[in-house]
């Protein structure tokens, strides 16, 4: 069995697979890193793939800690896009310079020889296209939280009743908090939409993931599928050079 980790800017999401069957999986908030990991399951664990976009001192004390919990048998191996399968290339993108979770969520939705969309509605929203396994690039645009915190939203108070506000219509606003709700929205579903119409490539499919994506994929038009546990799938293939 393995631990798949996918270490974020603002939390620590893990899963334990057996094989290609997911078993287990949670969320470790950032301020509770010790208590959280020693509180897994570690015994039966073969191996644990550490995909972090974190600071580099606080992933390499991650990947420590996670040595000290499991067997000595057990290795703890930081994902390296340098490193990835031969059936996917970055093209002209520096592997520094993009990030791991982006890379892994591509390397998830692979198929062969397709054309495809990735789109991970997050605290950032990334959107990035791969043609018959080459990355083409793509857009990084605020997610909903992060377009909320941007507005100085702490004064509206609207971050506090962001899901009463808002109307699966994003009809005009009644009200300056429900206009900037959905306006954030639909700003949001506009930059996906526009993305996905205007892609460098004619698109097979548009696969969305992140903590948004249920919602997004409701007003996005096309083949549009959700896979939440995208990022993760992408660490397994890593992991198994599939």
């Amino acid at each position: 069995m393995q631990y798949l980790i996918d270490f974020g800017n603002s939390r620590l999401k893990w899963s334990i697979w057996d094989g290609s069957a997911l078993l287990d999986q949670g969320t470790i908030d950032p301020l509770a890193l010790e208590s959280g990991l020693r509180g897994l399951e570690w015994p039966q664990i073969d191996a644990v793939y550490l995909c972090s976009v974190a600071d580099p001192d606080l992933t390499h004390a991650v990947a420590v800690y996670c040595d000290s919990l499991s067997s000595p048998q057990c290795q703890t191996i930081e994902v390296d896009v340098s490193q990835l399968p031969a059936w996917f290339s970055l093209g002209t993108t520096l592997p520094e310079q993009i990030g791991k979770d982006r890379v892994m969520a591509m390397l998830g939705a692979f198929a062969e020889n397709t054309s495809y969309c990735v789109i991970d509605a997050g605290t950032a929203c990334t959107i990035d296209y791969v043609t018959s396994g080459v990355h083409l690039g793509g857009y990084i645009v605020p997610g909903l939280a992060l377009s909320r915190s941007s507005l100085t939203l702490q004064t509206a108070r609207i971050g506090e009743v962001a899901d009463r506000l808002y109307s699966a219509k994003l009809e005009p606003g009644r009200n300056t908090q429900q206009a900037v709700e959905h306006g954030i929205r639909m700003s949001l579903v506009a930059v996906c939409q526009r993305a996905i119409q205007h892609a460098p490539a004619a698109l097979e499919s548009v696969v969305i993931t992140g903590g948004d994506s249920q919602w997004l994929s409701g007003h996005l038009s096309g083949p549009v599928t959700v896979r939440e546990n995208l990022v993760f799938e992408g660490i397994r293939r890593f992991s198994a050079g599939l």
